[in-house]
């Protein structure tokens, strides 16, 4: 008798943006926007942020603009202008980011309440999951927010930032899938080791280990210059797919996706498939991601997958707010969740008998 051999689990990475986390607002009801620019029903934290900067920000803009304008772009000029009050209003313009964006998540209850990436990792701590469908190899993220943090604390008991740390909130665990915050995070502080926290709405600013809203990530200092290696170290080694979940990729995103772009070139050429990148967004995000960013292989809109019912995705240019469709990243995940409890629950028997030619029956 012939054993067969099941494929291996698939080797899963997440990147995760700012969307990630407007996905976990709006699967609680919340109405807060947290993504940076408006859309034509909500406000984006841009306005916000420069609404409570005050007028002196708002007067750089004329009309309807002000919603619209990259604010990383934005402070990024005005801290490069060598003029000490435009210096100034870019740092008012960082605090206020953190202001915001701390206010905007207590205001959508999630600061306590990260419920998809919550079920996200209770997907993936599944043992047959693991051994059958995925095994989660780590989350790469530019946010600043920490609820994966909090998420991995949750589910499966610690956390493993990439690097030492003290905290009276995490247990640290080296044998965790690392979360790695490429741009620092709210709850990080200064410290031999550095101190992580949970966020609430009372943190301050001060002593803030983050880098900013800018569009040069400087990451050759500790920790991001070990998390930048980290990163590269698990697409180009550990990572059969690359899923990204509310990230646009944009110039803003550029050393992201130089370390994308580098890890695929750096599996050709050690004669290796470049690992597969599934774009967890709306259809037209995911399709002009890959008109923008034609460089990165294999590249994968939501409509196009096939763990789940996404047909609709691509054939639906007017999905209204309250279909569950709205929300890409929660209807991916509860449609990923059901079709492999199905199909978990139908598969035979996990060793299969194949009888030799000639054998008797």
């Amino acid at each position: 008798m012939l054993r067969t051999t099941k494929p291996s689990p698939k080797r899963v990475v997440y990147l995760w943006g700012a969307g990630a986390t407007h996905a976990e607002a709006q699967h609680l009801g919340s109405t807060t926007s947290l993504l940076m620019r408006d859309s034509e029903l909500q406000e984006g934290i841009t306005t916000r942020i420069l609404q409570r900067t005050g007028q002196k920000a708002i007067s750089l803009f004329s009309g309807d603009s002000a919603g619209s304008v990259d604010i990383e772009k934005l402070i990024s000029l005005l801290a490069a202008s060598g003029n000490s009050s435009h210096s100034n209003l870019a740092e008012r313009m960082r605090r206020n980011y953190f202001v915001e964006l701390k206010a905007s998540l207590s205001n959508a209850q999630i600061l306590n309440n990260p419920a998809l990436a919550i079920e996200l990792f209770t997907m993936h701590r599944s043992p047959r999951f693991r051994r059958e469908v995925e095994m989660l190899m780590g989350v790469i993220t530019t946010n600043h927010d920490g609820l994966l943090q909090l998420a991995s604390q949750s589910v499966l008991g610690g956390l493993n930032p990439g690097f030492l740390f003290v905290s009276s909130d995490y247990k640290y665990s080296t044998t965790l899938p690392p979360i790695l915050q490429l741009h620092g995070s709210f709850t990080w502080q200064f410290g031999t080791p550095t101190k992580i926290k949970k966020l609430h709405r009372g943190s301050t600013y001060n002593d803030t280990l983050w880098i900013p809203p800018t569009i040069l990530k400087e990451t050759k200092s500790f920790p991001y210059n070990k998390l930048s290696a980290l990163a590269y170290e698990l697409l180009a080694g550990d990572c059969d797919v690359l899923r990204v979940v509310g990230t646009s990729l944009t110039q803003n995103d550029w050393n992201v996706l130089s370390l994308i772009f580098n890890a695929q070139r750096h599996r050709q050429i050690a004669k290796q498939e470049p690992f597969i990148i599934e774009l967890i967004m709306p259809q037209t995000a995911g399709e002009q991601i890959k008109r923008d960013c034609a460089y990165l292989k294999n590249l994968m809109s939501i409509g196009y997958l096939t763990d789940g019912d996404f047909d609709d995705y691509k054939t639906r240019d007017d999905i209204p707010p309250e279909s569950d469709l709205s929300n890409p990243f929660a209807y991916w995940l509860a449609e990923k969740q059901q079709f492999h409890r199905s199909e978990l629950q139908t598969q035979r028997v996990d060793v299969t008998t194949v009888a030799h030619p000639g054998a008797s029956s």
